[in-house]
């Protein structure tokens, strides 16, 4: 049993989106593992340093259907209508997952180099990973859910496709994204990060190890990690490389 499985949250998840036990994954540097792993911080870039030019939107209201959750199992959802009146999109913490949770080579060579990680959990244990005052009378929220992909993105006053409509060109990641609002995120427009208090062993179901990392060294780094950090579940990658 996962540490904080029960503990109480509050953040909102697109009702399509199907069970919050879906798995996803994050291909990452080993240095930002550790980091991690070190500190219990949750490094996350803020959505105006992505590539894509389509992020560029402006600030929002939001106001499109999204299911309220609670991180005690795996709750019914009640579809409701709820309003953030101020969300700052530009400069809005984002963490992009992937749903695809087959190994895919371009994910190493693109998102991890040849010395990084895959790591594996799921929606709800993301979630309940993080040290924030999520409940549903706070001010912190966390908005997830699935991107869309189209052929041309117009830019748009719908907050739904602000969020979740990306260039069909990054159809290959299948992304499961997050945004935080968070009411102590003071310094939006001056850093390209924030550093959020994170239970690694509730986050990670599982880590790859990139299949770049020559044998003898990914079982000592396996070795490693486990015992360092708690970390129960340490692969290496199934992909074979010359």
């Amino acid at each position: 049993m996962k540490e904080k499985k029960n503990r109480l949250n509050w953040y909102y998840y697109l009702p399509e989106d199907g069970p919050q036990d879906r798995q996803i994954c994050q291909y990452m540097q080993l240095d930002y593992l550790i980091q991690m792993l070190e500190t219990h911080k949750y490094h996350v870039s803020r959505r105006r340093v992505f590539d894509d030019a389509n992020e560029s939107y402006e600030n929002a209201k939001l106001a499109f259907p999204i299911a309220p959750a609670k991180d005690n199992g795996l709750p019914k959802q009640e579809l409701v209508e709820r309003t953030i009146p101020y969300f700052d999109i530009i400069h809005c913490p984002t963490s992009c997952w992937t749903k695809n949770t087959e190994e895919q080579y371009f994910m190493w060579k693109m998102y991890a180099t040849e010395i990084g990680v895959c790591v594996k959990s799921t929606v709800h244990n993301l979630i309940a990973s993080l040290n924030l005052n999520l409940d549903k009378d706070g001010e912190n929220r966390v908005i997830c859910g699935s991107m869309n992909y189209k052929e041309k993105i117009i830019p748009s006053t719908n907050e739904r496709s602000q969020l979740f409509d990306k260039d069909k060109a990054y159809a290959n990641e299948d992304e499961f994204r997050f945004y935080f609002h968070l009411s102590d995120d003071t310094n939006k427009k001056t850093t390209n990060h924030i550093l959020i208090p994170i239970d690694t062993k509730t986050l990670m179901d599982e880590i790859i190890l990139s299949p770049f990392i020559c044998k003898e060294a990914a079982d000592k780094l396996a070795r490693m990690i486990i015992c360092s950090y708690g970390i129960n579940v340490v692969k290496q990658s199934k992909i074979n490389i010359k």
